[in-house]
């Protein structure tokens, strides 16, 4: 049995669910070598997830041999030193979104920062995919709600029947992040757009994509339109949401068109109550699809109380576990966890591109940091000829 070994840096939320997820690979030995961060309990978070060696170095998993495929968890704003240094270092990458972003501090604004901003991201993922190119190694692109099973099934539903797609509709958002750094741009690239409104993006390109590979439908992103804001600062009491947003925003509404006049409508939000929402429906000719990862109905729960459950979380994001409940079921695989890792791991052994790769990477970069340069001048972007 062909094995891969892995090294992971980064022992945050997206690390452990990971972490988790390679429990399930199956087809192949997964080798979990060494998890490298600066976290305090770093030593028990290998024992739990079954590392054999744990360091806060990351020329560490550069230099070892025995590592196939470098994992990188981190926080976004080292996503694309990290990538750019494992690929010339001969591995082979998976990379958490976003796989770069602009993380300039927002003080002091001038005139040109929107072109600027989509500018920079661009031109450092090019430099990204001109490393990736020399290098001969796959860069595995993390958007796990491509191997969502509702999401899958969905797609090969809608290439059998052959449905022309005419409006996509995202959601996706919570009661906002407890992390500190996801209140500041230059830690994350954006607000709740980057951080959650990324995976409904991909997920409307994936699709259109998808229909051009099975139904030979083409597509191209024609333009971009978005609003953002910060919603809490209308608030005099923010005391049910974990946002403090500095200089993101917490809500936004981004439409992609496409060259075919179709549409893709997603919004993303740090402003829902009751636990996290990753929601897409897709309406066309001939069908119509809800895909629900959460939450869902698989298993719904009333609990008068919240006794024994100090320790256990029921539903993510929900600021209590009393009342009627949609507790979390196999999440690693509803999300897409499972899935995603399961064909990195395979396209490293068999040398073949992942599903979710950089292309992907790149062109959804284009759109977020185009439908910042929009919210930002009031008016929707170009970007015929970018992608």
């Amino acid at each position: 049995m062909k094995t891969v070994t892995v090294g992971m840096a980064g022992a945050g939320w997206a690390g452990a669910m990971h972490a988790r997820s390679y429990r399930k690979v199956y087809g192949l030995d997964c080798r979990l070598k060494t998890v490298c961060a600066l976290e305090d309990n770093l030593e028990e978070f290998a024992r739990r997830h079954g590392f054999e060696a744990a360091t806060d170095q990351f020329d560490d998993l550069l230099r070892d041999a025995e590592i196939d495929i470098i994992d990188v968890t981190t926080p976004p704003s080292l996503h694309a030193d990290m990538v750019s240094r494992a690929l010339r270092a001969g591995k082979n990458v998976i990379c958490e979104k976003p796989l770069t972003g602009f993380f300039a501090d927002r003080n002091g604004d001038n005139p040109d920062k929107p072109k600027r901003m989509l500018d920079a991201v661009m031109e450092e993922a090019g430099a990204i995919g001109h490393i990736l190119a020399e290098s001969g190694r796959r860069l595995c692109y993390a958007e796990n709600w491509l191997y969502s099973p509702p999401f899958v099934r969905m797609l090969d539903l809608l290439a059998v029947k052959r449905t022309q797609v005419i409006l996509i509709e995202g959601a996706t958002g919570h009661n906002g992040s407890h992390a500190p750094h996801a209140n500041y741009w230059k830690f994350n690239g954006g607000g709740a757009l980057i951080r959650q409104g990324i995976h409904p993006v991909a997920a409307a390109l994936h699709l259109k994509r998808r229909a051009r590979e099975t139904i030979g439908l083409e597509y191209a992103v024609a333009g971009v339109w978005c609003d953002c804001a910060r919603l809490t600062d209308t608030l005099p009491d923010k005391l049910h949401f974990a946002a403090r947003p500095v200089d993101v925003e917490d809500w936004a509404r981004v439409v992609i068109t496409f060259s075919d006049g179709t549409k893709a409508d997603i919004m993303a939000g740090d402003v829902l109550m009751g636990g996290i929402v990753n929601q897409l429906a897709v309406h066309g000719n001939d069908a119509s699809y809800y895909c629900n990862m959460t939450p869902n109905n698989l298993l719904e729960a009333y609990y008068p109380d919240a006794d024994g459950f100090d320790d256990i979380q029921i539903t993510e994001k929900a600021s209590h576990n009393a009342g009627w409940m949609s507790p979390l079921v196999a999440q690693e695989c509803l999300r897409g966890y499972e899935g995603q890792l399961q064909d990195f791991l395979e396209a490293v052994a068999a040398d073949r591109e992942p599903v979710s790769g950089f292309a992907l990477a790149r062109e959804t970069l284009a759109v977020i940091y185009a439908a910042y340069v929009s919210a930002e001048t009031g008016r929707p972007i170009d970007l015929r000829g970018m992608l």
